[in-house]
C-alpha cells in the first residue's frame, strides 16, 4: 500500500495505490467507513455504483485500460470515498490520468489552488473530467483503425481476409462500451440525489460530465455499427473472390470435356473410321484445336470468361 496526501484550504485528498488489508485498517481506524465498503475496495468483481451515508459517499467507477500482451481492454477500478472535507481515491496505480492529476496538484501550488481550493465537489468534478478526457483519445484511435480497415478492404487491389482484425476491433469497442455504459446512472445519481455533497450550483459541471459520457457511448455505438458494415463487406468480398476462383476452375474443367470425349473414343480397342489413315493423328489434333477454340469463343460470348 502506498498513501499520498494533499492538504489545502481545509480540504484533504488522499490517494491510495495497491490497496491491501493495511489500507482497510487505516481507513477503518481514521474514517470509520462501513465494513461492506472496505470489503468492496478489496474485491476484484465490483461494478459501478454509489452508496450514500450520513457523512460520506462511496463510489465505484471503472475505466478502460489496454493490456497490450493480450490486445484487449480490461476494467481498471477506481474507488472513491467522498465527504464534505475529504476525497479518498483508491486504485492499483494503473490509471495514469489519475496519478498525473494528483501529482500535478501536489507539486504545483497554482494547480492545487485551482483544483482543490473550490471545495471537494469541484475537485471530484475535475478528477472525473480528466478521466473521461483520457477515454476520448482511445475512442478516436479506434475510429482511425476503422478508417485503416476500410482502406484495406475497399481500396487494396488484392482481396485480403481481415476478419481477425475486424473481430479484435469489434471486441475492443464492445469492451470499452461495456465498461463505460453502467456508470451513467452513477453520475446521474451523484448529480441529482446527493445535494448535501454536490450543491445545486454545480449541476452544470456534472451535466458536462454526463454529456461527455453520452458522447463517448454514441461514438462507440456509431463505431460498432460501422464495424458491422465492414465485417459484412469483408465477408462479401471474400465470398465473391472465392466464387471467381471456383468459376475459373469450373471453366478449365469444362473446356477439356469434348476433347476427352474424342480421345476416349479413339482410345477404344475397336475398329474406328479412318483409324488406319496416315493423317489420322493430324485430323484428330485439328479437331481438338477447333473444338477448343469453339468452346473458348462460346464462353467469351456468354461473358463467362
Amino acid at each position: 500500500m502506498k498513501i499520498s496526501e494533499i492538504n489545502y484550504n481545509k480540504q484533504r485528498w488522499i490517494n491510495i495505490i495497491e490497496p491491501d488489508q493495511q489500507m482497510v485498517n487505516y481507513l477503518g481506524k481514521n474514517f470509520h467507513f462501513h465494513a461492506l465498503d472496505l470489503e468492496d475496495v478489496l474485491s476484484r468483481t465490483q461494478y459501478p455504483k454509489i452508496d450514500a451515508y450520513q457523512d460520506y459517499l462511496f463510489i465505484i467507477l471503472q475505466f478502460p485500460l489496454y493490456e497490450s500482451g493480450k490486445r484487449i481492454y480490461k476494467r481498471s477500478e477506481l474507488d472513491i470515498f467522498f465527504g464534505q472535507d475529504f476525497l479518498i481515491t483508491i486504485n492499483n496505480g494503473e490509471l495514469n490520468p489519475l496519478q498525473n492529476f494528483f501529482e500535478t496538484c501536489r507539486a504545483d501550488e497554482s494547480a492545487r489552488e485551482k483544483f482543490t481550493g473550490r471545495g471537494g465537489a469541484m475537485l471530484l468534478y475535475e478528477l472525473l473530467d480528466s478521466l473521461l478526457d483520457y477515454v476520448f483519445p482511445i475512442v478516436s484511435q479506434k475510429n482511425e483503425f476503422i478508417f485503416q480497415l476500410e482502406e484495406e478492404i475497399f481500396e487494396t487491389p488484392e482481396t485480403k481476409d481481415m476478419i481477425q482484425e475486424i473481430m479484435i476491433l469489434k471486441r475492443d469497442i464492445i469492451n470499452i462500451r461495456r465498461i463505460l455504459l453502467p456508470q451513467r446512472s452513477v453520475l446521474i445519481d451523484l448529480q441529482t440525489k446527493h445535494k448535501r455533497f454536490v450543491p445545486e450550483e454545480l449541476n452544470i459541471y456534472f451535466d458536462d460530465i454526463i454529456d461527455k459520457k453520452d458522447k463517448l457511448i454514441n461514438q462507440l455505438d456509431t463505431a460498432l455499427a460501422y464495424v458491422d458494415v465492414l465485417e459484412d463487406a469483408n465477408e462479401a468480398l471474400i465470398t465473391r473472390s472465392s466464387n471467381k476462383i471456383l468459376k475459373v476452375l469450373a471453366i478449365f474443367s469444362v473446356i477439356p470435356l469434348p476433347l476427352n470425349m474424342v480421345l476416349n473414343y479413339y482410345g477404344m480397342n475397336v475398329n474406328l473410321p479412318y483409324q488406319n489413315s496416315l493423317h489420322i493423328l493430324a485430323y484428330i489434333n485439328i479437331a481438338l484445336l477447333v473444338m477448343t477454340v469453339v468452346m473458348i469463343t462460346v464462353l467469351i460470348k456468354k461473358k463467362w470468361l
